[in-house]
């Protein structure tokens, strides 16, 4: 099995208190049944997830945002070209402004760092991307603080959830995390994931596993759930039977 751990690089935020008070936060508990994790083919682990009961990778080569901003900032620099006025009075601080963004972005794409995001289920931890050519970020899963995109005016992005990167100043940037449905769908399928006390969540990419997490769980007692949420039953009558007798839950 691959080892997916990665060293801490921050233990919490240096301005926790009022990131907190940010009303686009979403807690870290389980709001619903979520929808599951299917099980990939080995061709569609390496390329888009790789999943075990102790980690979970997410592919991610952070191609977007340079391959969209540059794109779009070197097909409006072409088309200004094109302009009778682009080199007169404001067109010409544009044609200056997209010219900057398209070497930027060039830039970027060809010395940007290796980008992970990754929920280490085994140790607690979670490793989100760096910003732009920041190192990737890894803390412990309890001290991460999520949030949720307001999108724009027609609800467009909306409601996607973003795992918060831990800064030195107030100005903070974010690292999506969505990975099922909306931001409570995701946010209840990574923290039923991540709570290593409860059996794993839906979907058939954990039943390979769940035998031997039960018997993990088992042999530590059946310790009560680290994060709040609905209940989360084990696989069988019989399992659900010996959890209570052991375990009280």
């Amino acid at each position: 099995m691959v080892d997916f751990e990665r060293e801490i690089t921050h233990m919490g935020y240096k301005f926790e208190k009022q990131l907190k008070k940010y009303y686009h936060r979403v807690e870290k508990k389980i709001y619903k049944q979520p929808h599951g994790f299917g099980k990939l083919s080995k061709k569609e682990e390496e390329k888009y997830r790789y999943t075990t009961d102790q980690f979970i990778l997410f592919h991610t080569k952070g191609d977007i945002t340079p391959l969209w901003g540059g794109g779009i900032s070197l097909f409006l620099v072409v088309s200004s070209l094109f302009s009778d006025d682009t080199f007169e009075g404001f067109g010409l601080y544009l044609f200056i402004f997209f010219s900057f963004l398209t070497v930027f972005f060039a830039i970027y794409y060809f010395t940007k760092p290796k980008k992970e995001q990754i929920l280490n289920r085994r140790d607690g931890l979670i490793t989100m991307t760096g910003f732009y050519w920041q190192k990737n970020i890894t803390m412990p899963f309890k001290d991460c603080l999520f949030a949720y995109t307001t999108g724009g005016e027609d609800g467009t992005g909306a409601f996607m959830l973003q795992a918060i990167r831990p800064t030195k100043s107030k100005l903070n940037s974010y690292d999506d995390f969505m990975v099922s449905g909306d931001c409570y769908d995701s946010m209840s399928l990574i923290c039923w994931y991540m709570d290593k006390n409860r059996p794993l969540p839906p979907g058939d990419a954990f039943d390979e596993f769940r035998q031997q997490d039960y018997e993990r769980r088992k042999a530590e007692g059946f310790p009560r759930p680290l994060y709040q949420g609905i209940a989360t039953p084990e696989a069988t009558k019989e399992q659900q039977k010996e959890r209570m007798a052991i375990g009280g839950w």
